[in-house]
């Protein structure tokens, strides 16, 4: 039996499947593609736009669920990010540059756990300037040394459309528990 977040995600992909199949309509003597509809004022609907929206809409939902469920108290960032601050830290803020040496826990929003650093070893990384998820760095410059925060990070800064290539398929959101070494 499939999982409900399955369900959703497979729902997804059709969706953006039916826009694109649409969106490469005829084309006129231009070249120009001819618009996939029109409403009723005549303005012309983008399929990949519409179909976009629905998935950003979709993903919005399944955070907020999940938040619900785990009764997390998140604050959101400019960029989407979630974060629930345990305990700032001690001492500087992290900024770009300083190395970090974190324990952590991530998991999908189904609550599976994918990666835990009991298991896989700490994460060792350079702010701003290593391979690391866009979302984990945001978060480590809210914190200072010993920090602890719970994050949901949405796939745009999580592992974009492609995924992880091991354990996290694309186009999905992360849950994150966070601890700062000293």
């Amino acid at each position: 039996m499939e999982s409900k977040m399955r369900k959703i995600g497979r729902i997804s992909i059709l969706i953006a499947l039916f826009a694109l199949f649409f969106a490469c309509g005829e084309k006129g003597v231009t070249g120009k593609m001819k618009s996939a509809g029109k409403t009723e004022n005549h303005e012309k609907i983008d399929p990949f736009l519409e179909a976009n929206k629905i998935i950003v809409r979709r993903e919005a939902e399944e955070i907020e669920l999940f938040i619900k469920r785990y009764q997390w108290t998140m604050e959101e960032t400019g960029s989407g990010l979630r974060i629930e601050i345990l305990d700032v830290g001690e001492g500087d803020f992290l900024k770009e540059g300083d190395e970090v040496t974190l324990n952590f826990q991530l998991f999908l929003l189904d609550g599976e756990v994918v990666y835990d650093s009991k298991n896989d070893g700490k994460k060792v990384f350079v702010v701003d300037k290593s391979s690391e998820i866009t979302g984990l760095h945001e978060a480590v410059k809210l914190l200072k040394p010993g920090g602890k925060a719970n994050l949901v990070i949405p796939s745009h800064l999580a592992y974009g459309v492609a995924g992880d290539g091991h354990r996290i398929i694309g186009q999905k959101s992360v849950a994150m528990k966070i601890s700062i070494e000293k």
